[in-house]
């Protein structure tokens, strides 16, 4: 069957040809390429010497303005937490760690959806050199080493589509459960229903690859439970774009998460 195609190809070619026309087949780019055993081997697979984006990509990005915000989807769910939590806690209370929240943190979703300022953290790549407007310097600080981050005080840390690409991602996540950080929000990650991790490459930004880790949410739900937390919010949402050349839209989907440290155990 297979050289039946190809036999049938080079004729069309020749056909099209014949009429002035050339007949080229585009190929599908998938969003995720293969399956690896381990975040290492992905990377090297990857030829990139980057876990991201490249290094001269990731220097072009200027913090986002307001105008350029849209609150929709997952960016919806932290600045309706703050909404809701304002009796609950003192405005100097709401403090934040955002990791991977890049040119558009979470900060400025909050902003424009409530009009206030809190005080946010932001971990990211040292090449995230951001210049922070007069106006929210007192608020916003970006950090680019874990030990860097003051976990002190912090009502709630987000993952705003991030954890996915940090290889060490357990050892930020122990930090967090060592500090008793009350709240931990994960948005728009892949999962899958397997008993363990998968690693793939993502392939849709730059014609660059690097590593994505799909979740197993057994796996890593788990691991909250054990250190105390409890799951308190979930959406499930449709893969819609995305697509992997050797995974069925049927085994891997997009979710949010929230957690809560349950002080009662």
């Amino acid at each position: 069957m297979k050289f039946f195609f190809i036999y049938l190809l080079k004729l069309l070619k020749k056909i099209s040809f014949v009429f002035g026309y050339e007949l080229t087949i585009k190929k599908k780019k998938f969003t995720f390429l293969n399956i690896y055993k381990t975040y290492k081997e992905a990377l090297t697979a990857s030829k990139n010497n980057t876990t991201y984006i490249t290094k001269e990509f990731q220097k072009r990005f200027k913090l986002s303005t307001l105008d350029d915000i849209i609150v929709t989807d997952e960016f919806n769910i932290l600045p309706l937490f703050c909404a809701l939590s304002i009796d609950k806690f003192n405005n100097n209370d709401l403090r934040f760690l955002d990791i991977g929240g890049g040119h558009n943190p979470f900060f400025l979703y909050v902003l424009k959806s409530l009009g206030k300022k809190y005080k946010f953290q932001v971990l990211e790549e040292k090449n995230f050199d951001i210049e922070i407007p007069p106006q929210y310097k007192e608020y916003l600080k970006y950090v680019n080493k874990l030990e860097d981050v003051k976990f002190e005080n912090l009502c709630a840390v987000i993952f705003g589509s991030s954890i996915q690409y940090i290889e060490d991602y357990k050892i930020i996540l122990n930090k967090i459960f060592e500090n008793k950080i009350k709240y931990i929000f994960i948005t728009k990650t892949f999962f899958t229903n397997k008993s363990e991790n998968i690693i793939t490459l993502q392939n849709n930004l730059e014609n660059v690859k690097f590593p994505n880790i799909f979740f197993s949410f057994t796996e890593l739900n788990n691991l909250f439970i054990d250190n105390n937390y409890k799951l308190i919010f979930q959406t499930k949402r449709m893969l819609g774009k995305y697509t992997h050349n050797a995974l069925d839209k049927k085994d891997f989907f997009i979710k949010d998460l929230v957690y809560k440290l349950d002080n009662k155990k």
